[in-house]
């Protein structure tokens, strides 16, 4: 089954990642990050082509970040490397075919001269303002999504925080134990764990939960039961709006979760 995903929340996602792009401080995260980002704009078939050309547009921008500069130049390199890749990304949405367009689609077919397979009737329009989208792309788009706003070291191999996958996993597992009154005062991060009681129903308030983090495991515990971001309880989820939330506060997030 696919899982709609409005123009509005894709929209949400993009322009956070531009805003996002110039507050890294490494060539190697703005590259990685850039490039992923094109890889899942132009995931699609027909956008091969469009798709290589501006990767190797964000190596170019990125290669010219000199190593063994002052740190001001750096500054001023990375600076340009940023609003360069922006402009690739800018490009990528602009450029990217449509849907209907794509090869295979009835109307490509009809351009090309032929007819498509199947019952002559007109296509299904995609639903109001979105398009469908698998699992799997679902879980490319968080996997951006938790580079640009978790912070890349817990991606790219660095450990230096501890933040772990597992304890990401396990900041989850705490939450939800919270819920039925076990758990420890304080979860895998340091901040603050309690669970209240609202109508009856049990609340679990974690604070200090770094956005990364809030990034990763928002999604498990939205399946499982309601979230509230930093005071925020959306009206319709994705991994945009999540990533925006958990990025709406200066420094980490607070959270509250009652399941389902």
């Amino acid at each position: 089954m696919g899982k709609p995903v409005t123009a509005e929340e894709q929209e949400a996602l993009f322009q956070s990642i531009i805003r996002k792009l110039p507050l890294l401080d490494d060539s190697a995260q703005l590259r990685e990050v850039a490039a992923l980002a094109v890889a899942l704009m132009l995931r699609r078939p027909g956008d091969a082509v469009l798709r290589e050309e501006l990767t190797r547009q964000v190596n170019e921008a990125v290669d010219a970040v000199r190593p063994g500069q002052s740190p001001e130049i750096t500054r001023n390199e990375m600076r340009s490397a940023a609003r360069a890749c922006i402009r690739v990304l800018q490009a990528a949405k602009e450029r990217r075919l449509p849907r209907h367009l794509q090869p295979g689609s009835r109307e490509w077919a009809q351009a090309e001269g032929g007819a498509p397979a199947g019952p002559a009737h007109p296509p299904s329009p995609p639903p109001a303002g979105g398009i469908k989208v698998s699992t799997t792309r679902v879980v490319v788009g968080i996997a951006v999504a938790a580079l640009v706003f978790g912070g890349y070291a817990w991606w790219s191999g660095s450990r230096s925080t501890g933040d772990e996958p597992v304890e990401v996993a396990e900041f989850t597992r705490q939450v939800m134990e919270a819920a039925k009154g076990g758990g420890p005062a304080s979860h895998a991060f340091g901040g603050s764990l309690k669970m209240i009681s609202l109508g009856g129903r049990p609340v679990v308030v974690a604070d200090g939960v770094p956005p990364r983090v809030c990034v990763a495991s928002g999604w498990a515990l939205v399946k499982a039961g309601v979230l509230s971001i930093n005071g925020i309880t959306p009206n319709r989820i994705s991994a945009g709006k999540i990533t925006e939330l958990c990025n709406s506060e200066t420094g980490n997030a607070s959270i509250m979760w009652t399941p389902k």
